[in-house]
């Protein structure tokens, strides 16, 4: 089946809206000699190509059906409307970023009836917050053989491998993605996160541990000993030094704790439960 078709206004009834009752269509009226259209409707055909069938992209040329386009009050071009179960519940005009559309796209595909997939995603988030790393496994490797495109799916099941220090699962799972997801923000922040965790020894730590108790004071040690924990990815302990730090001395070594806080805060994401309270603890530094 081809998830981009070329339709007349006589078609529409069974190609948009009967269709969009099992699949989200997007439609598109363009014209010949509509310039923004030949930079749009590429952009709208290669990421409907992208998800591989949960959508169908359906183009109608506005000059050889100006009834259709009449009855839907369309007054330039190029515009786009997004239609499920049987109603348009999205549309833009004119040229949009490709970013843009794919979050149109995205929230059409969530809004398919009988699709369970934004439920299971957001109990999944839910697990994650409330640190129930091993259960929000499990829900996002169900997912994954649901929606296996799903960056959301992805990333969340890899931050979960991360947490539950599966080094090597979470390797393996990022070397067997395609790379236009490899491309992805979320995913190179992981993949930054993931080369940034090893093994720095317990004795490393526990000298520093005694030597930052004897002198607790002496910011250069507790910095590093904050950049061991991170690096075994003991994440609240980490945060916890460096916070230490920051209250000490906010400007110290040109800031250094708030921008290494800042680094894992977009590495980590803003949904993990230690930068959540990180985050907290820092604005009320930054601003008491």
């Amino acid at each position: 089946m081809s998830f981009v078709i070329d339709i007349n206004q006589d078609q529409f009834v069974e190609k948009v809206v009967e269709q969009s009752k099992t699949i989200p269509v997007i439609v598109d009226f363009w014209a010949p000699w509509c310039g923004p259209c030949k930079q749009l409707t590429p952009i709208l055909e290669n990421l409907v190509n992208k998800k591989n069938g949960k959508v169908i992209l359906a183009k109608i040329n506005v000059d050889e059906n100006q009834g259709i386009a009449s009855q839907l009050n369309i007054q330039s071009i190029p515009t786009v409307y997004g239609f499920v179960d049987g109603k348009p519940i999205d549309a833009f005009q004119g040229a949009q970023p490709e970013s843009k559309i794919e979050i149109m796209i995205d929230k059409l595909i969530d809004a398919t009836p009988g699709n369970e997939v934004p439920k299971l995603l957001s109990e999944a988030e839910n697990l994650f917050k409330d640190q129930r790393f091993q259960e929000a496994q499990q829900l996002y490797e169900t997912l994954v053989g649901m929606d296996p495109g799903n960056i959301k799916v992805i990333s969340g099941l890899l931050r979960c491998l991360v947490q539950l220090k599966k080094y090597d699962d979470a390797k393996e799972m990022m070397g067997s993605l395609d790379d236009e997801t490899l491309k992805n923000e979320e995913i190179i922040k992981i993949n930054k996160l993931l080369f940034s965790l090893g093994d720095s020894g317990d004795n490393d730590i526990n000298e520093l541990k005694s030597l930052v108790n004897d002198q607790p004071n002496n910011k250069e040690k507790r910095f590093e000993l904050a950049e061991k924990y991170l690096s075994v990815n003991e994440t609240e302990n980490g945060f916890n030094e460096l916070l230490i730090i920051y209250e000490q001395d906010p400007k110290w070594n040109d800031e250094a704790a708030k921008k290494k806080l800042l680094e894992y805060f977009d590495m980590l994401g803003l949904t993990d439960p230690n930068v959540i309270s990180a985050r907290k603890q820092l604005s009320k530094l930054m601003f008491k």
